[in-house]
């Protein structure tokens, strides 16, 4: 595998950078936010947690089926299957998500194309939520996105190596140098995630290491940017 996640992350409800994020989410909006967030821990720690990686795409496998039928043929008994088939939304492209964890799992160091489709799943995954708040945009959250999940795979990279090829793609975006759109108030939790990956890349520091960054995070939720 190229890049493992850390043996102590935390999901959604522990972890302080989604914490802040969900406290700007309007009370009926949250939801989405949840289950989009528990979906993203549960596909990590399906790569993280693997001994193999045949183990890993066996597990991102089933999501990704699941994802390609009908929602009413989900099996029952999953909380959180149940949660996204509420979801207003075409949740059957919830599988580029899959495929962009998958494309971690790739032996030796990681490629422009796995981190590239790692950051392009989650944003794929974020513009369905927007969507599935009534939020379809423009603007979609997409740069928010880019910048939040290229920040949290290089704090989470294996190598320094890994974790500089991570910010090296961001920059040749030229995403580190615009600010990002602003946001409808129902998707301000992007927005503060997408301050906390911006200020990450740039620094070469983890998400909301230093002082500055809590702040920075708590204007955008405040003010939109």
């Amino acid at each position: 595998m190229a890049s493992a996640r850390t043996e102590g992350e935390s999901g959604p409800a522990t972890d302080p950078s989604l914490a802040l994020a969900l406290a700007y989410a309007p009370r009926d909006a949250r939801p989405v936010f949840d289950d989009l967030f528990a979906l993203d821990r549960r596909l990590a720690d399906a790569v993280r947690q693997a001994s193999e990686p045949i183990i890993a795409q066996l597990k991102l496998a089933w999501w990704r089926d699941r994802f390609a039928q009908d929602r009413s043929d989900w099996p029952k008994g999953e909380p959180l299957l149940a949660r996204l088939a509420a979801w207003d939304a075409d949740v059957s492209q919830l599988a580029s998500l899959v495929d962009g964890w998958e494309a971690l799992l790739a032996e030796g160091p990681l490629t422009v194309e796995g981190i590239t489709a790692f950051a392009e799943g989650h944003a794929n995954a974020w513009a369905l939520a927007a969507a599935a708040l009534g939020e379809p945009g423009p603007p979609l959250p997409h740069h928010t996105a880019l910048l939040w999940s290229y920040a949290d795979l290089a704090q989470h990279c294996s190598t320094p190596e890994d974790a500089e090829r991570v910010r090296a793609v961001a920059r040749e975006r030229s995403l580190l140098g615009e600010t990002p759109p602003r946001l409808s108030r129902a998707l301000r939790p992007f927005a503060v995630l997408g301050t906390q990956g911006l200020r990450s890349l740039r620094s070469g520091r983890p998400i909301m290491s230093a002082g500055g960054d809590f702040l920075a995070a708590v204007r955008t939720g405040m003010l939109g940017r």
